[in-house]
């Protein structure tokens, strides 16, 4: 019975000529085997390639017989502990490991990143460079890619086929800042178009030279910054090195768009692709599940919370109003936490506490602390709740980390953007007796300190966003659909809500209204 046996996917130049007909090559293939039509589409999938390759960029002009492995390629997910997004990632892991086998009688290197390299702060894949260059230093590339990152195998292969490896090559969907970003620190503010940093839904990709030199350099001089943010931009600018380093070449097949991704390779079409949509579970969580918590003081409550109301309020059932006193036209909760202009440590404890504590909030599985400047999608946030269970410690949002350059750092979950709470979580916290020294110590760091003590898991969700939106790269933003963005300064939050949220919360209201009428109806 005839077999795909070949390991390796090679057409010397010399033989081009005899390759121009790609769907001829279909007809000599034994058409009993349950791989014929498949492979035949592969094959020719690879002909249409030679057939129209050009020399471009820096891409390198193949050699005579130009040979690329799949096992050549190690495979890198950026995965998380959660259940949730490790089966995500596990999926992943699955779908290139079977394209794999269909390409070579070898198994290819797959790895999900949080469980091969335990250590905190592997998410940020700089600090673990080092490992992977002493684990891998005969491979020619490494691909990373996030937990619902789609790939074809086979196309990527023909994609890394036009670059050498032997090259300090950085491959990968170049995006770049709108305005000068205070996530990455201003960076560039001359001009932010000059510099590019990697899509990380979309992949990209180090050569085995560049890696080396990386590595080599982290131990050396590892990155003096105390903050992981966004490490998309960090990992690129540490690559760029002041101008010394490498720049970001953009890959077109690398893609982040939320379209199908074809099922064989055809040039210049996208070999890797990232969902749009928002993962669901089922049905959303309940609102009488969810109640929200907003952190306020009384020089807010004709500004902020007034926005607050007027918006994504309007559309939550369960709202409480923390603030230092009260006001029946809200109304508001007085905390009787003394405010403080930063950190609010006091005051976030105090909410885990009335969470546990309040009769009233008994029924409700989760609790989402925010600032009384977040702008938030409630439809949203109940949809991608459906995922997630409440019996489970969960604490959920932006993920930053602090001091993970030092290999003794800690994650947390960045306050502006909300912070989700399983009551599962609240109770771990409070039972194992969390505490601020000063009201003003920063509550989402001090939580994520305490976290980190006692192994409760920190779950990152790019969804939920620390700044406003044009902080962000426009092409990120275009394949997302946020749950939230945080501050009113220099912009208008009533068009922010608009433009972003609005329609999903008013869709989601009057789906509702339907199924009360229509449950009325039957009844």
């Amino acid at each position: 019975m005839a077999r795909h046996t070949s390991t390796a996917l090679t057409i010397p130049h010399s033989k081009l000529s005899l390759y121009r007909a790609p769907l001829r090559v279909a007809t000599v293939l034994p058409t009993y085997h349950k791989m014929a039509a498949p492979l035949a589409l592969v094959i020719a999938a690879f002909v249409v390639y030679f057939s129209s390759w050009t020399d471009q960029g820096i891409a390198e002009k193949l050699p005579e017989e130009p040979v690329l492995y799949v096992e050549d390629v190690v495979f890198l997910i950026r995965s998380q502990q959660s259940s949730v997004h490790l089966k995500r990632a596990e999926k992943t892991k699955e779908s290139i490991e079977s394209q794999c086998r269909q390409l070579s009688q070898n198994s290819c290197d797959v790895l999900l990143i949080h469980s091969k390299y335990k250590q905190i702060g592997s998410w940020i894949i700089l600090s673990i460079l080092p490992r992977i260059a002493e684990d891998f230093p005969s491979k020619k590339w490494l691909f990373f890619c996030e937990e619902e990152t789609k790939v074809n195998v086979a196309g990527l292969i023909h994609v890394l086929m036009k670059y050498d490896f032997s090259e300090p090559l950085f491959l990968g969907k170049a995006l770049v800042d709108q305005v000068p970003s205070i996530i990455h620190h201003y960076k560039f503010h001359e001009d932010v178009s000059r510099f590019k940093f990697p899509d990380l839904e979309a992949g990209w990709v180090i050569s085995q030279s560049l890696l080396q030199q990386t590595a080599t350099r982290w131990k050396e001089e590892p990155a003096d910054v105390n903050f992981s943010i966004d490490i998309k931009h960090e990992v690129a600018l540490f690559i760029w090195n002041d101008g010394n380093g490498q720049n970001l070449h953009n890959v077109q097949e690398f893609c982040a768009d939320g379209s199908d991704l074809p099922q064989f390779y055809v040039e210049g079409k996208c070999v890797t692709q990232h969902p749009k949509h928002i993962s669901e579970c089922g049905d959303p969580v309940s609102q009488k599940k969810v109640i929200f918590a907003v952190k306020t003081c009384h020089k807010f409550h004709n500004s902020r919370v007034k926005v607050v109301l007027d918006t994504w309020g309007h559309f939550a059932e369960n709202v409480l109003y923390y603030s230092d006193v009260q006001d029946s036209s809200i109304p508001t909760v007085d905390i009787k936490i003394p405010n403080v202009e930063r950190g609010h440590c006091s005051k976030t404890l105090e909410i885990l506490k009335r969470f546990l504590e309040d009769e009233k909030q008994a029924e409700h599985d989760w609790l989402v602390v925010v600032d009384d400047d977040t702008i938030l999608s409630v439809s949203r946030l109940l949809r991608l709740l459906s995922c997630y269970d409440a019996m489970e410690e969960v604490v959920l949002g932006e993920r930053y980390g602090y001091g993970h350059g030092r290999m003794i750092g800690y994650d947390y979950v960045t306050g502006g953007g909300g912070m989700v709470f399983s009551r599962s979580a609240v109770s771990s916290f409070i039972d194992k007796g969390i505490k601020c020294s000063r009201h003003e110590d920063p509550d989402d760091m001090i939580i994520g300190m305490f976290a980190k003590s006692y192994q409760i898991p920190i779950t990152h969700c790019p969804l939920f966003h620390q700044s406003q939106p044009q902080q962000y790269a426009l092409g990120f933003l275009k394949h997302q659909t946020p749950i939230s963005f945080h501050k009113h300064t220099n912009l208008d939050p009533y068009e922010v809500y608009q433009t972003w949220f609005y329609r999903d919360d008013e869709a989601a209201r009057k789906h509702e209204s339907l199924s009360r009428e229509g449950l009325r109806d039957e009844l």
